[in-house]
């Protein structure tokens, strides 16, 4: 209703065309019975030449294998039962962690009996007037302060012994501290010194 108004000499503007963006990367996903490599049938081998280039051919893969492969459950258990480097987890290996593992194995500490605490924390909750909260705060001081000592012992035992040190000792005491909490028959890799 433009009763009132002058009308305009100028021309309105007209809208500039949108243009959208082109979603996904422009080209279709290639199927994967085109880009994955064609599997062959494995046919028994007719000759004792062939099968004796597959008993060759086998024979290297499992040369290659990694050595925990390559035993049998039992040899595996007593392999990591003796800590032998080659079947240990990435955690358990090197020598900062050996040395770690025998530090807490010969030393009694009070991590020891943390599985004995447990079941008086399941029922420091039903104690009055927080008295169980402050006991479990607590243990958990008492446990914190030990593993931080224990990692330090640790930590300038290693660098006294060897020449590079890359591990914390914060970290060396939640190693220890997690070992220590076990029962030694428990422990894994298994106890080596008494």
């Amino acid at each position: 209703m433009s009763l009132l108004r002058k009308p305009s000499s100028a021309p309105e503007p007209t809208p500039e065309p949108v243009v959208e963006p082109v979603a996904g990367k422009g080209r279709a996903t290639p199927k994967r019975r085109d880009t994955a490599p064609k599997r062959q049938p494995m046919t028994a081998p007719r000759t004792s030449k062939e099968a004796a280039q597959l008993r060759k051919q086998q024979a290297t893969q499992t040369r290659n294998a990694p050595a925990a492969a390559k035993m049998g459950t039992r040899e595996y258990r007593e392999a990591l039962k003796r800590g032998d480097e080659s079947v240990l987890s990435r955690r358990d290996t090197g020598p900062v962690r050996r040395l770690a593992r025998n530090w807490v194995d010969t030393h009694h500490l009070a991590s020891n009996y943390l599985l004995l605490v447990f079941p008086l924390l399941l029922f420091a909750g039903s104690i009055p007037d927080h008295l169980g909260t402050y006991f479990t705060i607590g243990l958990v001081v008492i446990f914190a302060v030990e593993w931080l000592w224990v990692g330090r012992r640790i930590h300038a035992l290693a660098v006294s012994r060897f020449d590079q040190v890359t591990e914390k000792p914060w970290v060396l005491g939640l190693y220890a501290g997690q070992r220590a909490f076990l029962p030694r028959k428990w422990r894994s890799p298994g106890a080596t010194v008494r």
